[in-house]
């Protein structure tokens, strides 16, 4: 039987995306708001997306570019995440690892978001259900705008 949490605040979900990170082997995938972005800068995800791709794997993500976020932003494109820009981003977040293991939220209230926020999150290691997300993520991905560099 796989595996399912509810996860209750910001950072429990860096804390599950961490992880999902850290046993992925050849892929991840991502869909945040530009906001979360900074936390996961400041919680090393970005250092261990780094270490993935140093080691052969890809990372993609798709998130809401402003010039706000400009250098966070680049800082990905920088160690070789791949990023697109959506301009209708709503405040979902998805992360999926290797295909197999996510975490995910439907509605992210974007307006003061800090680390002491609560969310309601759903992590599980469901192939069914990181295939559901891996399908709608390769659907945003193709509709969305390649990201060469931040100026």
């Amino acid at each position: 039987m796989a595996g399912k949490i509810i996860v209750e605040s910001v950072t429990d979900s860096l804390a599950v995306g961490s992880n999902i990170i850290e046993s992925a082997k050849s892929e991840i995938v991502w869909l945040l708001p530009p906001e979360m972005l900074i936390f996961a800068s400041q919680f090393g995800l970005t250092d261990k997306c780094k270490t993935l791709i140093e080691n052969g794997g890809r990372v993609r993500g798709i998130t809401r570019v402003t010039k706000t976020y400009a250098k966070v932003i680049g800082e990905l494109l920088d160690i070789g995440e791949e990023v697109r820009h959506v301009d209708r981003y709503q405040g979902a977040f998805m992360l999926v690892g290797d295909k197999k293991e996510s975490i995910s939220s439907i509605y992210l209230d974007l307006k003061a978001l800090s680390l002491d926020d609560q969310l309601r999150a759903f992590w599980t290691d469901n192939l069914a259900y990181a295939d559901y997300l891996m399908s709608t993520f390769e659907f945003e991905w193709e509709s969305a705008v390649e990201i060469k560099s931040v100026v």
